[in-house]
């Protein structure tokens, strides 16, 4: 008996044993496999504080800066792509953007389709411009011996963000339109505006107040260049919020030789003008009425109206007279006038009606923006007509606008050449 208790004891002993080293190995092996819950799970016993890695704060600054080096090229490319006429669809990615486990992001790879009208030349100038002033650059750029493709790299505080092949093709097509700018003069506190602006050599419309002091020396000038003159005709609104004298405007008040004598009196002092410019924004009783009149005595004289709409415009424009103005906002009344919406009456007078008024809210973006959609009025609808005060701001957002304008497929040109053709 006692030598069978023994046996039982060692037995146990040695399953114990056996059991114990079973459990160590399982340990160590789950150590060995499985560290991270390990110390996790000794973190958790001894309540010890989980220190911030470093390495995943230098990984999301990665992230931060790339992201916005990415959307700041993105932003200066598509603008460059839309004054070269660059459409979504001639767009084509062949690495798209990824972030890597670093933070990092992949550089893109792009191709990009152009009508065969753009040279290479003004391909990189113009992207190389919109790069610039984002405050990235065009590192590296060369042409392909054979195939005649531009090769782009664009970097961004030296990150590489995209590289791009410009490709042309003879059989897109490149639009254009035509854009009169008419810039309006009321006092002589705009006359510094208005002699800068004389000096452009693009044509542009200049709308005088025929009483103003200096009007006829205002003219003269503008009349040796390229520039064209027109008579700005005060329409009395309704709330005669414009505080213009209304003996010199058109109203509902004034019986219809008055108002022809406004007229009258309004190309008299201005006698090279080729037409007139509603000024300003607003409607009065009996509209209809009293225009009528005034536009038969325009079309004696072979002068056209221009309707001042107020406000931006918009593709197509609303007729605020009550009827749907044509496309590119030029009004059509009583029939349908070709391109654009443009009723032209015998002579080369006509019925015009203004896209909009360039600077409702006096601010360089507003006004930056508005021509932008101006001229993309004139390139679906050929033609369109802006409106502007002579003000530092517009003085400045033109000269800096035009030259990118003219690269879309912009034509500046007088209201003139919109009626005449």
């Amino acid at each position: 008996m006692a030598t069978i208790g023994r046996q039982r004891k060692a037995y146990a002993l040695y399953a114990g044993l056996v059991a114990t080293a079973a459990v160590l190995l399982a340990l160590t092996a789950w150590i060995l496999l499985f560290e991270n819950q390990f110390r996790k799970v000794v973190d958790w016993l001894l309540d010890r504080p989980i220190p911030v890695a470093a390495p995943e704060q230098e990984r999301t600054s990665a992230w931060k800066t790339g992201q916005q080096a990415f959307h700041a090229m993105e932003t200066a490319l598509y603008g460059a792509f839309i004054n070269l006429q660059v459409t979504p669809d001639r767009i084509r990615d062949a690495t798209a953007r990824a972030a890597s486990d670093t933070g990092r992001w992949t550089i893109v790879e792009r191709r990009i389709i152009v009508s065969h009208s753009y040279s290479l030349t003004e391909c990189n100038l113009e992207i190389a411009r919109a790069v610039a002033r984002a405050g990235g650059k065009v590192s590296r750029a060369e042409e392909g011996t054979r195939t005649r493709e531009l090769l782009l790299e664009i970097t961004f505080d030296g990150d590489v963000t995209h590289r791009l092949t410009i490709t042309r093709d003879p059989a897109v097509k490149r639009r254009t339109g035509r854009l009169a700018v008419v810039i309006a003069y009321t006092d002589g506190d705009q006359r510094s505006v208005v002699d800068e602006l004389s000096e452009s050599t693009r044509p542009l419309t200049f709308a005088l107040f025929p009483w103003a002091d200096g009007v006829n020396d205002i003219a003269a000038g503008l009349t040796r260049g390229d520039h064209e003159i027109m008579a700005l005709l005060p329409v009395q609104p309704a709330s005669d919020s414009a505080g213009l004298p209304r003996r010199r405007s058109l109203s509902p008040a004034h019986s219809e030789l008055t108002n022809r004598r406004v007229v009258e009196d309004a190309l008299s002092r201005l006698p090279d003008a080729r037409g007139v410019l509603r000024y300003p924004a607003g409607r009065m009783e009996n509209e209809a009425e009293v225009l009528a009149p005034v536009l038969d005595e325009l079309d004696k004289r072979n002068v056209y109206y221009l309707d001042n709409p107020g406000g931006s415009g918009g593709p197509g424009g609303l007729d605020e007279t009550g009827g749907s103005g044509g496309p590119g906002g030029l009004d059509n009344p009583g029939g349908s006038g070709g391109p654009g919406g443009l009723k032209v009456r015998g002579g080369g007078s006509g019925r015009l009606r203004a896209w909009g008024v360039l600077d409702p809210l006096y601010n360089p973006v507003t006004i930056s923006m508005n021509l932008d959609l101006a001229s993309l009025s004139a390139l679906d609808d050929t033609r369109a007509v802006v409106i502007a005060d002579a003000r530092p701001h517009t003085l400045q957002v033109l000269m800096n606008r035009i030259r990118y304008l003219e690269i879309r497929g912009i034509e500046f040109v007088r209201v003139s050449d919109l009626v005449d053709n």
